[in-house]
């Protein structure tokens, strides 16, 4: 089929907007990745410092002994 030159001017034109949108959409596709990565880092998983973690601090782990260790003594208390 024999396409008249505008038509293979706009054709051209497109596929060559077509790939740099594409070029420009993996772009910001690994921008949104990096900064999906930095959103999920916080003090336990990095070397940021406590205070930066805000509003969104993890919950922090108990120590099983410690726990045990106040049982013990409030039982001891309690049966004094």
């Amino acid at each position: 089929m024999i396409l008249r030159p505008e038509i293979r001017d706009l054709i051209t034109a497109l596929r060559r907007e077509i790939e740099v949108l594409r070029g420009e959409n993996a772009a910001l596709r690994q921008e949104v990745a990096d900064l999906r990565r930095q959103l999920d880092k916080n003090s336990l998983n990095s070397s940021k410092l406590p205070s930066s973690d805000g509003l969104n601090k993890p919950p922090r782990a108990r120590c099983r002994l410690a726990s045990g260790m106040r049982r013990k003594r409030v039982a001891i208390a309690l049966s004094v």
